[in-house]
């Protein structure tokens, strides 16, 4: 079965923590499935077991939180899009998706996070800056525990066309 599908996944750095492998085992999954993957990622120890055949890897600062970078980010990202000719992007931090945001919302594709970690969110800018993951088309929470958080500490930046997504 052959798909036109083309998921792109921005992590910061392909580690071992629980978004990584995640990132990592979704990539692999989704060629088994008819539809090609990429990952954008600064680097990253996982980087070296990625099968190059059937993942294709870009390396990217999309590890960093400079305003600067997160904007130049977005626009090589909008390249890549183009490029490849993406479908579906997918972010897993913060800093990423602000460029994965900004890429999609000139490029009209589809845009979804994953929600991993209760963010601090002491003040205003914060929490702004936090709301970046519950700004895609489809946001999947890490847990129950997640989709509480994200419903009660986010709402403001939800409507009703937003769709939230607990896989536990």
């Amino acid at each position: 079965m052959s798909s036109n599908i083309k998921v792109l996944q921005v992590i910061p750095k392909l580690g071992y923590g629980g978004a990584e492998t995640g990132c990592y085992d979704i990539a692999h999954y989704l060629p088994e499935n008819g539809c090609e993957s990429f990952i954008v990622t600064s680097g990253g120890e996982l980087t070296k077991f990625v099968d190059k055949k059937k993942v294709k890897l870009i390396k990217l600062p999309v590890h960093s939180k400079n305003p600067l970078l997160i904007l130049i980010n977005a626009i090589l990202l909008i390249g890549i899009i183009l490029f490849f000719k993406i479908s579906i992007v997918h972010a897993r931090s913060r800093a990423p998706a602000w460029s994965c945001l900004f890429a999609t919302k000139l490029t009209n594709r589809k845009f979804v996070t994953t929600f991993h970690g209760t963010y601090n969110f002491s003040g205003k800018l914060k929490k702004f800056y936090n709301s970046v993951m519950v700004r895609s088309d489809l946001i999947i929470a890490g847990s129950n525990f997640i989709f509480s958080h994200i419903k009660e500490n986010y709402s403001e930046f939800l409507s009703n066309q937003k769709k939230i997504f607990s896989y536990f």
